[in-house]
């Protein structure tokens, strides 16, 4: 009767270790898997949920995910809609962990420059927040023109529209200088 109790104390400690093993390597595998996810992925997992930032300034950001391109993502809060390149925030806080891959081919070849061409082409009033740049980093105006790299600002005031008597100065804006571009969809 000893020897029964015997082996039977050994393959449970057996089926023990194994159990134990096969969750670590189950463990080790989600974490590789993790690895590889992207913010972008995060994001896009989060379409039409609320997610929140912290812009580098101290600002706050938040909003709907409305739509993800290559490297910024549209939100939208009540009545503005914000473009945050997905660098600009110091951190994001997105519901749960979820991770959702970018096979949207098309939304993944359209940068920075294809978002904010289109606010141009609209002549939306918006409201640019400079990255680093503290309270005189908030500029309005409209969007004139995008480069391949930069946008050109004419500053005018936010109430006015984009007038020659309204502008008083036109900015060349570093797309790397640029932590969110608001505006109110309509205007």
């Amino acid at each position: 009767m000893r020897w029964d109790e015997l082996f039977a104390d050994m393959e449970a400690q057996l089926a023990a270790a194994g159990q134990q093993a096969l969750e670590a390597e189950a463990a080790e595998q989600a974490r590789a898997e993790y690895s590889r996810v992207l913010l972008a992925d995060r994001l896009r997992a989060c379409h039409g949920e609320p997610v929140r930032a912290l812009l580098a300034d101290g600002a706050p950001v938040a909003g709907r995910v409305v739509s993800l391109g290559a490297g910024w993502v549209q939100l939208a809060e009540r009545d503005v809609e914000h473009l945050v390149p997905l660098g600009a925030p110091v951190w994001w806080e997105l519901p749960g962990r979820r991770w959702a891959p970018g096979d949207d081919v098309l939304a993944l070849r359209l940068g920075l420059g294809h978002a904010l061409r289109t606010l141009a082409r609209a002549r939306a009033r918006v409201r640019v927040r400079l990255a680093g740049a503290g309270p005189s980093g908030v500029l309005d105006g409209t969007l004139d023109a995008v480069g391949a790299d930069f946008a050109d600002l004419a500053l005018h005031p936010g109430e006015d529209w984009r007038r020659r008597g309204s502008v008083r100065a036109v900015r060349s804006l570093p797309f790397a200088a640029l932590a969110c571009v608001s505006s109110t969809p309509g205007d």
